[in-house]
């Protein structure tokens, strides 16, 4: 645990691999092959634009084979960036790693530029002695789902189910016994060579043996394996060699996080309770114990007697409940939260639960000078040496900043940064419920996918910043262009999808769909320029085209290439 009250830049990558954006992307491959990492930075003046990473390699593979030959970069790159500073603490990186459910965060100095990497790996390697690691067995923190498949699946069809699963590793079996196993690095190896023999099967490439463990190991002996055999995962077997699971270097960062934030709820929780203790045994109020209760940094404290008459009040009360401590004390507790606004039912639940020797947590919202504030309270009971309930104490704290960072965690992990449009995460989960709901109303959903022509030409021309503002003018487009009903996402780049729910007919669907071109083709003015676009479409409709969202996004991708391959041919030119 104490890595975790250290600095990133005590145990982070100094040495960072990084490619210029317009660089091949075969060059990102060998480069990440050569150096044994599993991802690598894309640098514009020193400062990372985007990371391109052994899964997405996968997700490439996945679709349109192991060629990464005549590709750039940039185009493959994921981007923003998510970087941190080196005065970080690890275990806020760890937080947002696990909000962004990434693997490799960029460390950056103050002026914006790379100066480190840090990686799950870093923080296996600094572990140290920690007690919990030492005693917690790995079968309580393992992955008890483990995907396998046999030595004959071709190799094509393990990485289709990597990329669909969203999977790190496949294990590959004969029956119950495990013989190898098949990495996102051993995707990046065969990528590396740009050529799949024919019918080349997972047994053919797979690692073998497995490195494997009892699942009575603990976690520090597990990371010590990992670290001497420099592998990120171990499968975890019984004594017949059957697969009980899978422990993996997310496995352990994460348990060591959420040991180090269980301590720190341990370590308040006894600190309330000695403040609460010392409370019911100081009848009166002391110039010590006011002194303690006056000075508590940012918590509202006010207490009652067994007959709702407020005795005691302080300053952090007077600004979270907006009454003043004149206007309080010997005041009846309803009147004075009937003045703050707060509901007197939501008061009253709290006195209820008091009554049956249990606290009562509840959350308000009040207005302040810059909106609204976040009240977090808690309403427990006062009891004497014998147990009896004689007051009331109440304590509030202003969460608003907590808030807010959740919002807008939770608002990043489902929108794209730059537009603001749902991103790929939350245009699946909402095409599901609308595949969902047209079953069940028998009515048609339609899928449009949607692809920009010679975008790159923009973003060489008049420059990333001008690209950027273009994608934001054409999100604000299709937002006020489209119904409220419809779903339009950002899959990245110049990819774009739409959802199209209670359609009257495929007719209907081509008619927005052309509405959606013409807000593409209307000339956009920046920087004083015009700039005109055009769009590659496709068009997918449940039920004709698809039952399920896999083969709706094939149906629209194969249209769209099909009307490229048109459009090209018209023009003369190639696709």
């Amino acid at each position: 645990m104490a890595v975790l009250k250290r600095r990133i830049k005590e145990i982070c990558s100094p040495d960072v691999v990084s490619i210029p954006p317009d660089s091949p992307a075969t060059e990102a491959i060998a480069l990440m092959r050569n150096h044994s990492i599993s991802s690598i930075l894309i640098l514009a003046d020193k400062r990372p634009v985007g990371i391109f990473t052994e899964r997405a390699v996968v997700r490439y593979a996945a679709t349109r084979g192991l060629d990464f030959s005549g590709l750039i970069i940039r185009d493959l790159m994921s981007s923003p960036v998510l970087s941190v500073t080196g005065d970080t603490f690890i275990h806020e990186a760890l937080n947002l790693m696990a909000h962004s459910k990434i693997r490799h965060l960029v460390v950056t100095d103050g002026n914006g530029r790379a100066a480190g990497m840090l990686t799950q790996s870093n923080l296996i390697e600094n572990l140290g002695h920690d007690p919990f690691m030492e005693v917690k067995p790995i079968d309580q923190i393992m992955s008890r789902i483990v995907f396998t498949v046999s030595p004959d699946l071709p190799f094509g069809r393990a990485i289709e189910e990597m990329a669909e699963k969203s999977l790190s590793c496949i294990v590959v079996a004969e029956g119950e016994t495990p013989v190898g196993i098949l990495t996102e690095r051993d995707v990046l190896r065969m990528a590396a060579t740009g050529h799949i023999p024919p019918r080349l099967a997972v047994g053919q490439i797979m690692r073998s043996p497995i490195l494997a463990v009892p699942p009575s190991t603990s976690v520090a002996e597990a990371a010590g394996i990992m670290r001497e055999r420099n592998v990120r995962r171990l499968l975890v077997s019984n004594g017949h060699a059957r697969i009980q699971g899978l422990v993996t270097q997310s496995n352990v960062v994460k348990a060591l996080e959420n040991n180090y934030i269980q301590t720190l709820k341990e370590v308040i929780r006894d600190k309330e309770v000695e403040l609460m203790a010392a409370y019911r045994n100081l009848r009166e109020k002391t110039v010590y114990l006011d002194s303690i209760m006056r000075s508590a940094m940012g918590m509202g404290i006010v207490a009652a007697n067994i007959d709702f008459c407020i005795n005691y009040y302080n300053p952090a009360a007077e600004r979270l409940l907006g009454v003043p401590s004149g206007e309080a004390v010997g005041k009846h507790i309803w009147e004075v939260h009937q003045t703050a606004g707060v509901p007197l039912e939501r008061l009253s639940k709290g006195f209820q639960a008091i009554h049956q020797n249990t606290a009562h947590s509840f959350f308000l919202e009040r207005p302040g000078p810059d909106g609204p504030r976040c009240i977090e309270g808690q309403v427990s009971g006062i009891r004497d040496d014998q147990g009896r309930l004689s007051g009331y104490v109440l304590m509030l704290r202003d969460v608003t900043e907590r808030v807010k960072a959740e919002e807008i965690i939770r608002h990043l992990a489902y929108h794209d940064p730059l537009t603001d449009l749902p991103n790929r995460t939350l245009f699946h989960d909402r095409l599901e419920v609308e595949l969902k709901r047209a079953k069940r109303n028998d009515t048609l959903l339609a899928m449009v996918v949607l692809d920009l022509d010679r975008f790159k030409e923009v973003n060489d021309t008049l420059g990333h910043l001008a690209g950027d503002e273009l994608l934001r003018l054409l999100a604000g487009r299709f937002r006020s262009g489209l119904r409220d009903s419809d779903t339009v996402g950002r899959m990245g780049g110049d990819e774009f999808t739409f959802l199209l729910p209670d359609l009257g007919s495929r007719e209907h669907a081509a008619g927005i769909t052309a509405k959606i071109r013409d807000m593409v083709e209307e000339p956009f003015l920046i920087e004083g320029r015009r700039i005109s676009l055009s769009a590659s479409m496709g068009l997918a409709v449940h039920p004709e085209d698809g039952h399920d969202a896999e083969t709706l996004f094939k149906m629209a991708d194969d249209d769209m290439y099909r009307n490229k391959r048109e459009d090209c041919r018209r023009q003369g030119r190639s696709a």
